[in-house]
This record gives C-alpha cells, sequence and structure tokens, in this order.
C-alpha cells in the first residue's frame, strides 16, 4: 500500500516548475530551477512522513470509531462459554493501545506539520513563477529573498524534526498558578496570596 512518492509541480521538463516563469530573467530562471530539483529530495522526503503520519492517523481513528461502535451491539451476548468475554477484551486492549500510540506519537499534528512545509515550498515557488514583484523588484532582491524563505522553510521543519519526541501525556501548564488557601484550625481559609497587602483578603 506504500505510494509513489512524485512531488507536486515537478513536470516532466527540464526546468520543472519554471519552465514557464516569463516573468523572471532567464539567469534568476535558470538558478531556481536548479536550486528546486535540488530541493525535490527533501520535499520526497516530507511527503513520506507526511503520508506515515497521515496513514496512522486515520488507521487509529477507523479503530477506535469501529471498536467504540461494534462493543455496545457485543457485550450483550457475552457469556463465559464461548470466548466471546474474551473477545471483548481484545478488542477493548487493542482500542486502547492504538489510541494511546497514536496520542503518544502525535501522528495527527505530525500529518499537519509536514503537510505544510511541502505546501509552503509549492506556494513559493508560484510566487516567483507568478507574481515575482511580492518578492522584489529585482532579479537579485527575488533571488535573495527566496532563498531566506525557503531556509526559513527548512529550519522550521527541522525544528519540528528535533522536537518530536513521543509525548506520553499532556505538556505541563506554563504560567502563573494561583495557591490553594490553606485550610486553618478554626474553620476558616486563609486569603491566597496575592497583590494585596496588609492583611486585606480580596
Amino acid at each position: 500500500m506504500r505510494p509513489k512518492f512524485s512531488v507536486a509541480n515537478a513536470g516532466g521538463q527540464a526546468d520543472g516548475p519554471f519552465a514557464d516563469a516569463d516573468l523572471i530573467g532567464p539567469e534568476l530562471r535558470d538558478w531556481a530551477a536548479s536550486h528546486y530539483r535540488r530541493t525535490v529530495p527533501v520535499l520526497r522526503v516530507w511527503q513520506h512522513r507526511a503520508w506515515l503520519y497521515g496513514a496512522a492517523h486515520y488507521y487509529a481513528v477507523g479503530w477506535t470509531v469501529l471498536i467504540s461502535l461494534s462493543l455496545p451491539f457485543l457485550i450483550p451476548y457475552v457469556t463465559d462459554g464461548n470466548g466471546s468475554r474474551l473477545l471483548v477484551q481484545a478488542l477493548s486492549v487493542f482500542g486502547a493501545v492504538v489510541f494511546g500510540l497514536h496520542r503518544t506519537f502525535k501522528a495527527e499534528e505530525n500529518y499537519g506539520k509536514y503537510r505544510l512545509h511541502e505546501s509552503s515550498v509549492y506556494s513559493l515557488v508560484r510566487k516567483l513563477v507568478d507574481d515575482p514583484d511580492q518578492l522584489g523588484g529585482t532579479d537579485a532582491e527575488r533571488r535573495r529573498r527566496y532563498l531566506a524563505e525557503i531556509e526559513r522553510i527548512r529550519e522550521r521543519a527541522r525544528n519540528d524534526e528535533i522536537n518530536n519526541l513521543p509525548s506520553p501525556s499532556s505538556p505541563p501548564r506554563v504560567g502563573p498558578v494561583t495557591p490553594i488557601p490553606e485550610q486553618r484550625d478554626d474553620g476558616y481559609r486563609s486569603a491566597a496570596a496575592g497583590p494585596l497587602r496588609g492583611g486585606a483578603s480580596p
């Protein structure tokens, strides 16, 4: 079921998506085509990872929904003698494991990240081909801006790869935490520490 990863807009022409880029000069067009050919392997890596996480996401969602809908109809037929209890237990454990792995490896989040990185490159390419004035008034400015945008996209993708560690639980809350008032011996709660001073309670 593993698909073949063909980079969008690569085409069969020598200049790829820049073959018909008539709004830029020939020198910039040749440079952009050469740079895009060097970018294609990275785009294929992003496509592969997006497909992998996307397949894992839909696999987990499909099994979770199927098990959740089937258990109410299977439970009335559970008895001790025909193995139906073991079947229900196995389905429940399998659904919990699949859902836990989906959450731990952040399948849905990573799928969206790699699809976004790939799409950002295509959007930048279309911008240079169809409306190069958005990147600068001259070909030199457009080249520098295009290269800077590509590097920014790749840097963001590298950061996502480095920070992509399995998360067994939700991240801790960041920010100030209001302390819980303590219980006093006389039955009253002491005021929580706050901006007010001099013994005044809020």
